[in-house]
């Protein structure tokens, strides 16, 4: 459900966490009003700090690991 996940973005936002929402690891429903999944990727526009593909999200971590261990 696309409230729950803009919820803790939110909750991770008032506690002072950088957030990177990872838009292809998610899903909504549509309906005939619209489409869900369309509507949250927008407001996450407005309230993340990124909007990530998974494939940048895994190259991200994966560098952050490296940069760790060196």
């Amino acid at each position: 459900m696309n409230g729950l996940r803009q919820s803790h973005l939110r909750d991770f936002i008032e506690y002072g966490f950088e957030v990177a929402m990872v838009r292809d690891a998610t899903a909504g429903a549509s309906n005939e009003e619209g489409d869900g999944h369309e509507a949250a990727l927008i407001n996450w526009r407005f309230l993340a700090h990124a909007l990530w593909t998974t494939a940048e999200a895994v190259r991200r971590i994966e560098a952050t690991q490296v940069c760790a261990v060196a």
